[in-house]
């Protein structure tokens, strides 16, 4: 997931200075004046963003959706957030490098480092943006858990997601994780 803030290495700036800024050990968060950088995600870290990568891009062209890893979204004016992967429904608005309009879904991997008390955090911020399906997976234990109405549940059985009324977006959650197996 690489959500964790590290204040300790975090610096004050203007939201413009973040917004222009490029990072070559990976991209920062910025939370109301506060650039921090993330976790770094481990090798099965690193396999699951891919498989799920693979996946929900194999349905872009027939679901009218773009797939965006680690991709900076506002979350509103000073709150920056980027998610381990998000889903677009076209069209969406995007200006340079920030995604502006809130995702269809968004997916967070989970990191050795992460705290669950920001985790909560970071989702009631998707939640309050308007983002449909929010979705923590754990790469080690192989779970899958939605965030629904300030909680996070379980759901091993889960196989898709609504995005319009008679149209859904394959998710075989199980089987996904399962795929790890061959990495």
């Amino acid at each position: 997931m690489e959500v964790v803030i590290e204040m300790s290495t975090a610096s004050l700036a203007a939201v413009q200075e973040y917004l222009s800024s490029c990072y070559p050990d990976g991209d920062r968060e910025y939370l109301d004046g506060v650039i921090g950088e993330r976790h770094m995600g481990t090798p099965e870290h690193s396999a699951l963003q891919k498989i799920l990568i693979v996946h929900l891009a194999a349905h872009e062209k027939q679901l009218d959706l773009a797939v965006r890893p680690e991709c900076r979204t506002r979350i509103r004016e000073e709150r920056y957030r980027v998610p381990d992967l998000l889903v677009m429904q076209r069209p969406f608005r995007q200006d340079g490098r920030v995604v502006l309009d809130p995702p269809l879904l968004i997916i967070e991997i989970l990191s050795p480092d992460d705290r669950m008390g920001e985790t909560l955090e970071r989702f009631r911020e998707y939640e309050q943006l308007g983002v449909r399906h929010i979705i923590l997976m754990d790469p080690v234990r192989r779970t899958t858990h939605l965030f629904l109405h300030g909680d996070l549940v379980s759901r091993h059985d889960l196989a898709a997601f609504e995005i319009a009324p008679g149209r859904s977006l394959p998710f075989p959650a199980a089987q996904l994780l399962a795929l790890l197996d061959e990495e």
